[in-house]
């Protein structure tokens, strides 16, 4: 499922918003951060978007042509960035799976969380993630610890 939300990614930064973005290895001090789950079959697997403020900045600029950002924007933009990125994932995972596995796993997209401001690393058991930077800022990108 990361290589999924890593090409989706891609395709929101470089494509639709026409910026370039790079990997990172460094995580910076504070994110503000989203939450969505994505549910395959019956299993709810859970992504978490942690923003740098200067990525919301970035974001806001091009998206609502305002920046720097009021925290009731980083809010929804946090949330709507994680259903943008989580959303075209799931719907290259279901044309995936239809065309090239002959599988017809059913995924449903939940409603994203607005989780606030979070500290770095974030607090939360990450199977895998990706660290991605747009100009000045970093953000990542990670899939929880599956429970189910």
């Amino acid at each position: 499922m990361l290589s999924a939300i890593d090409a989706s990614t891609r395709y929101f930064c470089q494509d639709i918003l026409g910026l370039q973005l790079r990997q990172e290895q460094k995580h910076p001090k504070e994110f503000f951060g989203a939450s969505i789950p994505l549910t395959k079959n019956s299993t709810e697997h859970h992504f978490y978007l942690f923003f740098e403020p200067a990525v919301l900045d970035i974001f806001g600029e091009i998206l609502l042509g305002e920046s720097p950002l009021c925290e009731a924007f980083r809010d929804d933009l946090c949330k709507e960035v994680a259903n943008q990125i989580v959303g075209h994932a799931k719907v290259s995972l279901e044309t995936e799976d239809g065309i090239s596995k002959k599988i017809k796993n059913s995924y449903k997209l939940g409603t994203p969380e607005f989780l606030g401001q979070i500290p770095s690393p974030p607090p939360i058991s990450l199977e895998g993630f990706l660290l991605y930077r747009l100009d000045k800022g970093v953000f990542l990108i990670g899939k929880g610890q599956n429970n189910g």
